[in-house]
């Protein structure tokens, strides 16, 4: 069985027509696979779904280019939306007036460097934790915290929002 019809066996418990129509649209292209779990990234969050396993057996190193970064290590390139799962232990610089979603999970450490007129985005749950430095007094980030996860800021502090949720994951 490949990793659609596994997914697609998956998705019959819990998950809106529309998002499995998606998932079958794919064709089993990785590519399609990550745009849609980005897509549907709240609900995937709520839902641990699809779980981590899943995701290292059957998307691994592939779903990187793509913005899916499971159990990575080292400098990545980022893309517009990038998900940190598993342990990740990333970092990157965001420059010029370029905007990164974020979405980091798990385990997973990431490390973020913002300049220029750059806008971040990050949202971490569970057990991870990010590191943010501000280089630039024009960047700016915005930090979303989710349950047992850590949040360090340095250079440019005035330029960050963080918001503590009392929850593990979104409502």
């Amino acid at each position: 069985m490949d990793r659609l019809q596994q997914l697609q066996q998956l998705m019959a418990h819990g998950h809106c027509a529309e998002s499995m129509s998606k998932i079958h649209n794919s064709r089993n292209r990785i590519s399609r696979l990550i745009e849609t779990y980005f897509y549907y990234i709240k609900e995937c969050i709520k839902k641990d779904f699809p779980s981590l396993s899943f995701m290292r057996n059957h998307i691994g190193n592939e779903g990187a280019i793509y913005g899916g970064f499971i159990d990575t290590v080292g400098e990545i390139e980022p893309v517009r939306r990038n998900a940190f799962v598993g342990d990740c232990n990333a970092s990157f610089t965001s420059n010029q007036y370029n905007i990164h979603l974020c979405w980091v999970r798990h385990n997973s450490k990431l490390k973020v460097i913002a300049t220029g007129h750059s806008h971040v985005h990050i949202d971490c749950f569970e057990n991870s934790s990010v590191e943010v430095v501000i280089s630039s007094p024009t960047a700016k980030v915005y930090i979303n915290q989710y349950g047992s996860s850590h949040v360090q800021i340095s250079g440019h502090c005035e330029c960050a929002v963080c918001k503590i949720h009392d929850t593990e994951t979104y409502k």
